[in-house]
């Protein structure tokens, strides 16, 4: 019983796992046709929005295989460090949809 507990956990952490990937590669795509957006139309708040994207989508499961398999760090620790780069990408995000156009 407990082998085929153990191999239904594992299955599901390779599951887990393997969906980070999802977020990362919707995230590159966000972020790259906001920065094209930003390069046809010199539109600021457009780098803003892409910058962002990055940072909430691509940066944060990166950062935390990084954290969590060359750090050994308390989970509190690991999860305050992920979020930074989500809090300045929603940021980011918001400025450059709440900042005014220049035409």
């Amino acid at each position: 019983m407990l082998d085929i507990l153990q191999i239904d956990l594992d299955t599901l952490r390779t599951i887990r796992q393997a969906s980070e990937l999802v977020p990362m590669i919707l995230g590159l795509a966000i972020s790259y046709l906001a920065y094209t957006a930003y390069q046809q139309n010199q539109s600021r708040p457009m780098l803003y929005i892409a910058v962002g994207f990055m940072l909430v989508l691509f940066v944060q499961a990166p950062l935390a295989l990084v954290l969590i398999y060359l750090l050994e760090l308390p989970t509190p620790v690991l999860n305050t460090i992920i979020q930074i780069p989500e809090f300045i990408g929603l940021c980011l995000i918001l400025y450059g949809l709440w900042m005014p156009r220049r035409d």
